[in-house]
């Protein structure tokens, strides 16, 4: 390889580095001394420059305009660099902020106050609300636009998602002012970078299906020399999947299931969503124990045990404590202490002493961070026992549902008019349940209920919307199907081992069965939560690790019977993904969108993502399988090297072109959210650090290291670190715009 070859992945792989350094110098020095010292200056641009200089001098050595779909492909990057550069010298960017009394005549940028070629002058701004909640759904701006060089006086509108454009100038709604007097609204005027950007996005997209479907290029020819070849595996992977053991309770805790369930089904407004009782009780069990039970109560019976008989459980051992120093502070018996615990003989809060400590920013101890955890469990029984959680009263006041919970202080004589149901119909129910009166327990919930129905009636979720709910919270499919997964994904791996001939087959198609069958459980969940959520459920951390578990049993299924080895992998990816997130994420509310997340490109950047990560997920078991394999067995085979590297490099192609097109419509997405298609923000820049390692392997021409599989395998196992980080890392350390997903 000569020198000018190997220009484009020099300045790659030193544009890696750049920007992975970047991103964690953003986190020590903050984001505008990363752009002032990095992103923003010309040797950076320049770095790009060189990239795009040599790849068109590759084009033209390499005479890939003679291989359309890799002339196309190549081109469209040259494109979209040229859009960018197009951007930084050319666009113009800023802000207005209108209100009802002045013209704006002039927007604000980097460099000072710029004139428009018109006026702008608010009409009204509002902001809209999830139906009953208080929830913002979008924010709302009409206004005013006199444009006298062209004659036209004329009305816009402009709203999360929603842009509005006047002479190429691109009006996007950003925040607002003085309590909703004043509307912030971005403009962006970008006559060239955005159409060549565009175009070089939708120019990749059509390259890469022209060369996966193109018979002259390695995709096919590596499909057309797939064989069944059994590989040889050997167990390299340990599961342990942990005891489920729950502490058994007295009846005295609680109430009988009965009563719990029917109260359940009452509704409520909780996390900015109308929803059944059982729903937040699942939650609120959850955060408290890590379980969605207690001993043999489930989540109904364990709020209504702390909301209607909190005396009961004072000395009930329910928190973890780790940390010798806080086990004496509270008398903690074992790792478990209780709530009576946490206060003194004088009534005094003995976690308040660290009041000081917890309010300091910046990382703080292991110590600490157990405290604030614990503090945030006895907050939260704290809330529920004044009644500030149960918001389960709707009235309609001054033509808008508000939800009220039964201590609040109701101040206006609107207000005031149900005083005596919100005060009195809970305390009634609990009359009623602790002298065990069914006739009378059913009549004071009928009264909360009938009064839920009389004040939102037209907003509430319908019975069977509540039921499909409850159902779906109590079945809690994810725990099942990693328990499943994870053990019939060892099976799978075991047979592979063990088996040859017909019992192989056998056993093949008995894990194919099976594994057909969990993926319609997944999917039906899956639907369970779309239809709950009335949105598609991809809108943080959680719901993606649902998308990435589906996607791996679904890949697993439709090509597992031509690939033995994707059996056990679909099991134990969909497996260990599920595990993480029920793991991993220990509040997995379902909530309403953002507004920002509101736009119909969510589900399509989130989901072709997730196909990738998955995808790349399987390349790196894969690799992981051929390097024990190799490792230990007496006489390795390079053939079945090869064989594995032929089943990654047939993953890594489209993995490349559902990550390219995520990332793609991520840009586009963001440019009708903010004005700005890339923004170098942590997770744009480890997904795009990610597309471009993955991208290097395919070169096996100009790079021969990627002919040797072995060093192959061993890469592919680093380079999925990216993912890692731009999945987890990011969410959890890194921050940016793009937290919020995780």
């Amino acid at each position: 390889m000569t020198i000018k070859t190997r220009i484009p992945f020099y300045s790659i792989a030193a544009l890696i580095v750049v920007m992975a350094t970047a991103t964690f110098l953003e986190k020590e020095h903050g984001t505008s001394w990363v752009y002032a010292n990095i992103y923003g200056t010309w040797w950076f641009a320049g770095l790009w420059g060189i990239t795009a200089v040599a790849g068109i001098i590759g084009i033209v050595k390499g005479r890939l305009y003679k291989n359309g779909a890799l002339f196309l492909l190549h081109f469209s990057f040259i494109l979209i660099l040229t859009g960018a550069l197009c951007t930084k010298l050319f666009s113009q960017q800023g802000y207005v902020v209108l209100d009802r009394t002045h013209l704006c005549e002039a927007m604000q940028t980097d460099e000072g106050l710029t004139a428009l070629p018109f006026t702008v002058q608010l009409d009204t701004f509002y902001v809209a609300y999830y139906p009953g909640t208080n929830a913002p759904s979008d924010y709302i701006s009409h206004f005013f636009i006199s444009d006298k060089t062209a004659g036209q006086e004329l009305k816009g509108q402009v709203s999360m998602n929603r842009i509005f454009r006047h002479q190429g100038y691109r009006f996007y709604q950003s925040s607002f002012e003085d309590g909703g007097n004043a509307s912030v609204l971005s403009l962006n005027k970008d006559v060239w970078g955005i159409p060549l950007t565009y175009s070089g996005y939708a120019l990749f997209v059509v390259a890469m299906i022209w060369f996966l479907f193109s018979p002259q290029n390695v995709f096919r020819k590596l499909l057309s020399s797939l064989t069944l070849k059994k590989p040889l595996l050997m167990l390299g992977l340990f599961i342990a999947v942990p005891a489920f053991g729950q502490v058994m309770t007295p009846d005295s805790l609680s109430i009988n299931r009965q009563y719990a369930s029917e109260f359940g089904k009452l509704v409520i407004l909780y996390n900015g969503r109308m929803m059944p009782v059982t729903t937040f009780a699942h939650d609120f069990t959850l955060k408290l124990t890590g379980k969605t039970s207690f001993g043999y109560l489930d989540a109904n019976q364990f709020l209504a045990g702390f909301l209607f008989f909190p005396e009961r459980w004072q000395q009930v051992a329910l928190f973890d404590v780790k940390d010798g120093e806080l086990k004496k502070l509270l008398n903690a018996e074992r790792e478990k202490a209780a709530l009576q615990d946490f206060y003194d003989a004088g009534g005094g809060y003995k976690l308040s002493k660290y009041w000081k400590n917890l309010s300091r920013q910046g990382a703080r101890s292991p110590q600490l961070k157990e405290i604030e955890k614990l503090n945030d469990k006895i907050q939260l029984i704290g809330m529920l026992h004044a009644g500030s959680l149960l918001q389960i009263y709707p009235q309609r006041i001054q033509n808008r549902v508000q939800w009220y919970y039964p201590t609040q202080d109701l101040n206006t004589d609107e207000e005031q008019r149900n005083l005596h149901v919100i005060r009195h119909s809970l305390l009634n129910y609990y009359q009623a349940i602790k002298s065990n009166d069914a006739r009378q327990t059913d009549e004071s919930l009928q009264v909360i209920s009938d009064f839920q129905q009389q004040n939102a009636g037209d907003i509430l979720p319908s019975e069977w919307s509540r039921e499909v709910e409850i159902f779906y919270m109590k079945a809690d499919f994810s725990a099942l199907l990693f328990k499943v997964n994870l053990t019939l994904g060892l099976l799978a791996l075991l047979s592979l081992f063990l088996f040859a001939g017909k019992k192989a087959r056998t056993a093949d198609r008995l894990f194919y069965v099976l594994l057909a069958a969990s993926l319609t459980v997944h999917t039906v969940s899956i639907a369970l939560r779309t239809y709950i959520a009335g949105r598609l459920p991809f809108g943080n951390g959680y719901e993606t690790m649902l998308l990435i578990a589906w996607s791996a049993m679904f890949l697993a299924v439709i090509f597992g019977r031509k690939i033995r080895i994707l059996l056990p992998f679909g099991y134990l990816l969909s497996g260990c993904t599920l595990l993480v997130a029920c793991i991993g994420t220990k509040n997995p509310q379902i909530t309403p969108l953002v507004p920002v997340l509101s736009s119909p490109l969510l589900s399509l950047h989130v989901s072709t993502i997730m196909v990738a990560y998955t995808l790349l997920a399987f390349i790196t078991l894969n690799s992981l399988t051929a390097i024990i394999q190799h490792c230990t067995t007496k006489s390795p085979q390079k053939s079945q090297l090869q064989q594995q590297q032929t089943y990654s490099l047939i993953c890594l192609y489209p993995a490349i072109l559902f990550l390219g097109a995520g990332i793609f419509l991520g840009a586009v997405w963001a440019n009708i959210s903010w004005g700005r298609y890339w923004g170098w923000d942590p997770k744009e820049v480890w997904a795009l650090i990610t597309f471009l390692l993955y991208s290097l392997p395919i070169h096996q021409r100009h790079l021969k290291l990627f002919t040797n599989p072995l060093y192959f395998h061993c890469y592919c196992i680093v380079a999925f670190l990216s993912v890692l980080i731009t999945y987890f890392g990011v969410n959890y350390f890194l921050g940016g715009m793009h937290s919020y997903a995780g």
